[in-house]
């Protein structure tokens, strides 16, 4: 599991925004499953903590679960988050 603070709502939104212009087929909720061809995850957006966690439960084995939480930090920055 990964874990990633210094989430706010607006850091969440902007998150969202990003994976959609990527297609990625994320549900409207705080909570869920994404499931992509290629991926799978779990995630979970709490707004009292400020915390978004993610679970990696399927990917290609050639991409290592380090390039993911290095992906995502990357856009949590971008976001103003982190």
């Amino acid at each position: 599991e990964m874990r990633f603070g210094g989430m706010t709502r607006e850091v969440w939104e902007c998150l969202r925004q990003r994976a959609r212009a990527m297609k990625v087929p994320l549900p409207d909720a705080d909570a869920g499953t994404i499931v992509h061809p290629d991926a799978a995850a779990k995630y979970a957006w709490s707004e009292a903590d400020g915390t978004l966690r993610v679970t990696i439960t399927r990917k290609p084995v050639w991409l290592p679960c380090e390039a993911v939480e290095y992906r995502l930090r990357d856009a949590i920055e971008d976001c103003g988050g982190g």
